[in-house]
């Protein structure tokens, strides 16, 4: 047994040096330190055992304690269960960071492993969350790194899935290197990559690109950059197709009605523009499509080009999409694999009909041959144009009019009709029916139902053929 009162004559000094009234101070203070030494090893179980039981934390027994300057010693890697990381971004919005399990990497790094990770931000009033079978967050850089079966929802409009993800809480911004697939309510899309700036809602979607919705399809070898906030995104050599029609540009912008469908309002071509329709292909430096009223605009250096062999350009034209008709305005001319050359100032294209009609001031040249009308229509099945109002032929030594015409391209003849007249060398013939061979470019009149041809010569004609 310990002998107090000679271990407190050892600390308190001679007892005969002492006053009556410091004994008595002296053996109540001994008696304090006494107690505290029992009872603080005590209170620290105690407390260390409460710890335990309310945050269940695991202690790694194998980890080292780690010194942090020779006087300061942190704790062993932690194991935390159920754990809510509450995260202040840099426009004021508060996230959140959950997981059914946050186990410390490096004692006082302040890196974790994370079981079942899910975060949830804002953009600009729209929800945005995060999920995944495991994960790694670095709390000082505020960094979220997620792997294995990495799921985003959009605002519940559009919902994402990909193999691995990171998001920077400080800099709003995430990518992943790995294919991502997502859909909403109408709408899907897909690429090998993409990355997300929060601060600008602005989703990038990187190489082999898919976008989709009911009647509608965009790919694009390089990517399409989606303003979520805008409803709107931006594809670099992306080809759009709707229905049997099919768009092809430079730098595609189309704006859609939500990230439910990605169903198409309007769009806008830059650059070099391709449609493909029913075997033709229209191209332009520019376009412009509205989904409401399915035309699309052409911008300079407008051409269609038709697999049978022919070719039409024009200044402007517009494709109208729902029936099936360019039109084209301003310097329009066609031109034919069997050589000849057609120009207008204006001309409709029917694709379901497979007309052609050109308007004012149209002129067809077939060598030194060259037909003149007000309108003419070019039928591709019969692969003729007929001409209406004025028909005029000219020839290398005739002319001929007449109301109207025709010309059969393959024959390379054209037959005119209603009050035909042929004036050749100041001589005037008129008939019901004229037909011009362009190959000989000579032109003859037929009476049609016992009808006559007359006319009128000048007698230098007639002396010439006296004297032969």
């Amino acid at each position: 047994m310990f002998e107090t009162q000679k271990i407190d004559s050892f600390f308190s000094g001679e007892k005969n040096l002492l006053d009556e009234e410091e004994e008595v101070y002296i053996s109540k203070r001994t008696k304090v330190v006494r107690f505290l030494k029992l009872f603080l090893p005590c209170l620290t179980a105690l407390l260390l055992g409460v710890g335990v039981a309310l945050f269940d934390f695991d202690t790694n027994s194998d980890t080292t304690l780690a010194l942090a300057d020779e006087e300061k010693v942190y704790f062993e890697k932690f194991r935390m269960k159920n754990t809510v990381f509450e995260i202040t971004e840099k426009d004021n919005q508060l996230s959140t960071l959950r997981a059914d399990v946050v186990e410390e990497i490096e004692p006082g790094k302040k890196l974790y492993n994370l079981t079942n990770p899910s975060a949830k931000t804002l953009d600009k009033g729209k929800t945005i969350t995060l999920t995944a079978q495991f994960g790694t967050y670095n709390q000082k850089q505020q960094i979220l790194k997620l792997n294995k079966d990495v799921v985003t929802n959009y605002n519940k409009e559009m919902e994402a899935h990909t193999n691995s993800a990171t998001y920077d809480f400080a800099k709003e911004y995430g990518f992943g290197n790995e294919k991502i697939i997502g859909d909403g309510e109408r709408g899907h899309f897909e690429a090998d990559k993409f990355t997300f700036d929060k601060k600008k809602g602005i989703g990038t979607l990187i190489k082999n690109v898919v976008i989709r919705s009911k009647d509608f399809e965009l790919k694009s070898p390089d990517k399409a950059t989606l303003f979520l906030n805008d409803n709107k995104f931006i594809s670099t050599n992306a080809t759009v197709k709707k229905g049997k029609d099919t768009l092809k540009g430079n730098t595609v912008t189309a704006f859609f009605k939500d990230t439910k469908s990605f169903d198409i309002d309007k769009a806008y071509s830059k650059g070099h523009t391709e449609i493909y329709s029913d075997g033709k292909k229209a191209f332009a430096d520019r376009g412009e499509y509205q989904a409401s009223t399915g035309l699309v605009k052409l911008f300079d250096n407008v051409k269609i080009v038709d697999s049978n062999g022919y070719t039409a350009t024009a200044d402007f034209g517009i494709y109208n999409s729902k029936k099936k008709i360019f039109t084209l305005e301003k310097n329009v001319k066609v031109k034919d694999k069997n050589g000849y050359t057609a120009v207008a100032e204006s001309g409709i294209y029917d694709l379901n009909k497979k007309t052609f009609t050109l308007e004012k001031n149209v002129k067809i040249d077939k060598g030194t041959n060259v037909i003149t009308a007000p309108k003419a229509i070019y039928f591709q099945s019969k692969d003729e144009f007929r001409f209406y109002d004025d028909v005029k032929v000219t020839q290398a030594d005739n002319t001929a009019t007449a109301n109207s015409g025709v010309y059969f391209v393959k024959k390379n003849v054209a037959e005119l009709e209603g009050n035909v007249v042929i004036t050749k060398n100041g001589n005037m013939v008129k008939g019901d029916k004229a037909i011009s061979d362009f190959t000989t470019s000579k032109s003859r009149l037929i009476a049609k139902n016992g009808g006559r041809i007359s006319g009128k010569l000048i007698e230098s004609t007639l002396k010439e053929k006296k004297d032969k």
